[in-house]
């Protein structure tokens, strides 16, 4: 067998396999920025429906 092929076979494996990992990566990194963009949007919900605290209808004119 030549070893020409059997050195440009095992390169394109490795290539293959770089790419892959790479992909992965680049899912991994996707899926955590969409965790953080529902952690924040969930956080902003809460903010929203709870008033901060001495805050109301009722005016106390006597403070």
């Amino acid at each position: 067998m030549d070893m020409s092929l059997v050195t440009q076979s095992l390169a394109m494996q490795s290539a293959q396999r770089q790419q892959s990992a790479e992909l992965a990566m680049v899912k991994a990194s996707n899926d955590m920025q969409k965790q953080m963009i529902n952690m924040l949007d969930q956080s902003l919900a809460t903010a929203k429906a709870t008033p901060a605290a001495g805050t109301g209808s009722i005016v106390d004119k006597s403070a």
